[in-house]
C-alpha cells in the first residue's frame, strides 16, 4: 500500500519535544518513498507518533468534555488539562472535584496503530536503502511506538484487539475489519514481543526526544510490572462470574503473575547498564537536589522527557501551582497537596505526648525534622520563591489550651472554634495588628489562589525564571517520562514479588538515601495484612508507599492503584486533609493542626475503576469488542 501523509502541526509538537535536535520545516505532502526511503522521512513519519503517544503528563486530560482521555487537537489548554488531571482523580492532590465517570475515558488510538503498521508493514520494500544496523534501529523503533500505544490500552481495558496487518477503513471488507478482542495475556505478551525486539534492535543512544534501547526496556519494566500486578491481584476483586473475566479479556491466570515480574525485573537490569545515575549534583542539600531533578534537562537520572519550547508548545503548571500575583504573572494556584500524602514521609509531629499541638516559635519551624525528599517536593511556611516568602496562616486563635481533638479537624461546631475564640479572615485583615490569615493562606472569601491544603508543589516548578514571565501556556520545563528513580522502584517491587526480598530493599535503599531519610533501609517485616481484601507483607507495603513518596505528583498513583487492585479501597469516601497553621496570640506562638478541607469533599472509586468500560461507540462499530468489561 502507497502512502501520502500530511506533515503539519505535529512536526512543531515533536520540534519542541526534542529540543533544538529535530527542529524542522512543514514540507507539506510527502509520500511513502520521501518519508521511508530516508532517515530524515523516517523521522518526519515518526513525529506524529510520538506526540500521540499516552504520556500523561502537564497537558494530558484523563477526562473532560466528550468522556475522551488524551489531548485535544489544535488546543494545548494546560489550564483546563489539570482541572481533569490523574492528581485530582487518585487524590494525590486537592484542586477541582473531577469525577471518575463510568463511561471511561475513550482512548483507543488505532488510527495511530495503522500509522505504525504501515510502517511495520510496508518499510521492508526500502531495507536496500539503509545499512543493517539503522534498518534494524529504525523498525525497532516502531516497535517501541506500538508497545507504548498498547500499554496505554492494556491498563486500561485489559484485553484489546491485536491489530498486526494494515487495513483500509474506507475500501477494507467491513467484517474484516472487526477484530476481535485478545486475552489479556495475549495483549501484555504482545507488548512484551514489540519491546523485546526494541531492545534487542534499538542502539544505546538517541538524539533527544527519540527512544533508544534503554527507553524501551524503561517501558519494559513500567507494563511488565503492571501486568504482573494485574495477573496477581484480580483475583481478589471478586468478579470470577463476569463474562470478560470467564473469557480472559480481563484479568489472567494468577500463574502468569512471575512470569511478567520476571520480565519487568530483567527489564531494570538492563537499563541499569545505561548511561544513567540518580541525580546528585546539588548535594549536599538533598532539597534542593530533589527539586532541581526535575529543572535540569542534562540531569543524568533522565531516560526520555518530553519538552516545551514555552511559546507556541508550553504548559501553564506554574500559573496552577502558585498564588499571583506575588509568583506568577497570571493565573489562580489550583493545585494542592494534602497532608495525609505529606505525613507518609518524615514528617514532624503536630501533637504532643498529651495530644496538645506542638508549639512552633516560627512558622517555618514546621520543616524541622522534616524529609529533604518532601521539601523538593513542596514549598511550606517561610520557603522563598521569586524573591517573595510564602505565607500560609490560616486565622488566629484568641487562646488553645487543650488537645488538638478539640479542634474536631477544623469543623465550626467545635466550642475552640467559635468566633469568639478562632479568628479567620479576608486577605490583609488584622486583629490587634496581627495579620489574620497570611498572603497565602485560607482567605474566607474564596478557594482558589490561596493555600487550599496549607502548601504548595515545588516539584516541577520553574524557580529561574521570574514573574512577569510566569502565564499562561509559556512554561517550558520539559515532563520526565522515565527516569531511573522509577525504574529501581519497579524493579524493587517486581524482585520483591519474586522473592528476591533482601535485592528489593537494596534499591530502596538507594532511593532513601538521595532521599535524606532518617531510615536509609527498612527492616524486613514479612507481617501480613489484609488491609485491601487480600494478603500483603508489611515490606511490600512499604515499598509501595515508598512508590507514592519518591513519584509523587507524577502521575503514577492512578495506575499504582488501578493495578494494585485497591482503587475502591483506598479511595473510599477519602476526605483530602490540610495542614493549617494559626497563631496563638495568648502566646504569642504557632500550631499546626490536622483539618478536612474546607469544602468537606471526598472521593471514591467504585470497584469497576480496576477496569474501564470499552468505549461504547467503538462496540456500535464492532460488537466482537464483547464482552464488555467487569461491572458495565
Amino acid at each position: 500500500m502507497k502512502l501520502k501523509l500530511i506533515i503539519f502541526a505535529a512536526i512543531f509538537g515533536f520540534a519542541t519535544w526534542s529540543c533544538r535536535d529535530l527542529v524542522l520545516e512543514p514540507k507539506g505532502i510527502l509520500d511513502e518513498p520521501a518519508l521511508f526511503g530516508t532517515k530524515d522521512g523516517v523521522q518526519k513519519y515518526f513525529i506524529q507518533i510520538y506526540f500521540k503517544l499516552p504520556i500523561e503528563d502537564f497537558i494530558y486530560y484523563a477526562t473532560g468534555a466528550g468522556n475522551t482521555s488524551g489531548y485535544r487537537p489544535g488546543n494545548n489548554n494546560s489550564w483546563e488539562a489539570y482541572k481533569n488531571s490523574l492528581g485530582n482523580m487518585s487524590g494525590e492532590t486537592f484542586g477541582w472535584n473531577v469525577a471518575m465517570t463510568g463511561g471511561g475515558w475513550g482512548y483507543w488510538p488505532y488510527d495511530q496503530i495503522r500509522n505504525v503498521n504501515v510502517f511495520i508493514n510496508n518499510f521492508p520494500n526500502y531495507k536496500d536503502k539503509y545499512d543493517d544496523a539503522t534498518y534494524n534501529a529504525l523498525m525497532g523503533e516502531a516497535r517501541f511506538l506500538r508497545a507504548f500505544l498498547y500499554e496505554g490500552m492494556a491498563k486500561r481495558y485489559g484485553g484489546v484487539p491485536i491489530v498486526k496487518e494494515v487495513q483500509d477503513p474506507v475500501n477494507g471488507d467491513p467484517e474484516e475489519l472487526k477484530v476481535p478482542r485478545n486475552t489479556e495475556y495475549d495483549t501484555w505478551k504482545f507488548i512484551y514481543d514489540d519491546l523485546l525486539f526494541a531492545m534487542t534492535n534499538m542502539p544505546a543512544t538517541s538524539v533527544a526526544g527519540r527512544a533508544n534501547k534503554y527507553v524501551a526496556a524503561a517501558l519494559m519494566s513500567r507494563s511488565m510490572l503492571y501486568a504482573g500486578r494485574v495477573a496477581k491481584y484480580t483475583q481478589y476483586l471478586g468478579l470470577g462470574t463476569e463474562a470478560a473475566v470467564q473469557g480472559g479479556f480481563a484479568g489472567m491466570d494468577p500463574s502468569k503473575a512471575n512470569e511478567f515480574f520476571q520480565y519487568a525485573y530483567d527489564a531494570g537490569k538492563v537499563t541499569e547498564q545505561g548511561p544513567y545515575a540518580l541525580y546528585t549534583k546539588n548535594y549536599p542539600d538533598k532539597a534542593t537536589n530533589f527539586a532541581n531533578l526535575f529543572l535540569d534537562k542534562s540531569s543524568s537520572e533522565n531516560l526520555f522527557t518530553k519538552g516545551y519550547d514555552g511559546q507556541v508548545f508550553g504548559h501553564t503548571y506554574d500559573c496552577l501551582a502558585s498564588p499571583s500575583p506575588d509568583f506568577t504573572s497570571f493565573g489562580q494556584n489550583q493545585i494542592a497537596p494534602v497532608l495525609q500524602i505529606m505525613q507518609m514521609y518524615d514528617f514532624p509531629a503536630l501533637t504532643d505526648a498529651q495530644g496538645k499541638p506542638v508549639r512552633f516559635t516560627k512558622r517555618s519551624d514546621i520543616k524541622n525534622g522534616m524529609e529533604p525528599r518532601l521539601q523538593g517536593t513542596c514549598f511550606f511556611d517561610g520557603d522563598v520563591l521569586r524573591g517573595v516568602a510564602f505565607d500560609i496562616q490560616r486565622g488566629i486563635y484568641k487562646s488553645f489550651t487543650g488537645p488538638a481533638s478539640d479542634a474536631q479537624f477544623g469543623s465550626n461546631a467545635a466550642p475552640v472554634n467559635a468566633t469568639t475564640n478562632r479568628i479567620l479572615g479576608i486577605k490583609g485583615a488584622k486583629y490587634n495588628g496581627v495579620l489574620i490569615t497570611g498572603n497565602h493562606g485560607m482567605f474566607t472569601s474564596g478557594v482558589e489562589n490561596n493555600a487550599m491544603m496549607g502548601a504548595f508543589m515545588r516539584k516541577y516548578i520553574d524557580v529561574s525564571k521570574p514573574k512577569s514571565l510566569v502565564s499562561v501556556n509559556k512554561m517550558n520545563q520539559s515532563w520526565i517520562v522515565f527516569r531511573l528513580g522509577e525504574i529501581y522502584l519497579n524493579t524493587a517491587e517486581a524482585a520483591y514479588e519474586l522473592s528476591k526480598r533482601t535485592e528489593a530493599l537494596d534499591y530502596v535503599e538507594k532511593i532513601r538515601v538521595r532521599a535524606g531519610c532518617k531510615v536509609a533501609r527498612p527492616a524486613l517485616d514479612q507481617t501480613i495484612s489484609n488491609t485491601y481484601g487480600y494478603p500483603i507483607e508489611a515490606t511490600l507495603q512499604f515499598i509501595r508507599n515508598e512508590r507514592l513518596r519518591e513519584l509523587y505528583t507524577e502521575n503514577h498513583y492512578w495506575w499504582d492503584l488501578k493495578t494494585w487492585r485497591i482503587a475502591d479501597q483506598v479511595l473510599n469516601l477519602r476526605y483530602a486533609h490540610a495542614l493549617t497553621c494559626y497563631y496563638v496570640f495568648a502566646e504569642g506562638k504557632y500550631i499546626y493542626l490536622d483539618e478536612v478541607n474546607r469544602e468537606n469533599r471526598s472521593i471514591t472509586a467504585p470497584k469497576n475503576a480496576a477496569y474501564e468500560k470499552i468505549p461504547q461507540g467503538e462496540i456500535n462499530k464492532n460488537t466482537n469488542l464483547l464482552p464488555q468489561n467487569p461491572l458495565y
